[in-house]
């Protein structure tokens, strides 16, 4: 006695895949817009109307701080606490330009 073929559909699971594939996309996509540098700060220019010199300013001190915080020097340390105050009013201006 044969019994009668049975047959399965999975028709829904493909389309449940096809969603679950293009929301990870989706995901994926935004992540990558939030964590790469250059785009982050693409959109900072481009939702804020910041202004590109102070952008320059805040990282060109921050770099400033980071390089002279390594040397031994009285001038070394002050030009570090110097830069990184600059940094720091640089960021909060931009900071509370956003809002």
């Amino acid at each position: 006695m044969a019994s009668p073929p049975m047959r399965i559909e999975l028709r829904h699971l493909a389309i449940e895949r096809e969603d679950a594939q293009r929301d990870l996309h989706e995901t994926l996509v935004a992540l990558e817009d939030k964590l790469l540098p250059q785009r982050a700060v693409g959109r900072l220019f481009a939702h804020h109307n910041t202004n590109t010199g102070l952008v320059l300013l805040g990282v060109a001190a921050a770099g400033a701080a980071i390089g002279f915080s390594s040397g031994q020097g009285r001038s070394a340390r002050t030009a570090s606490l110097l830069s990184a105050a600059l940094a720091g009013a640089v960021f909060y201006q931009l900071g509370r330009g956003r809002r």
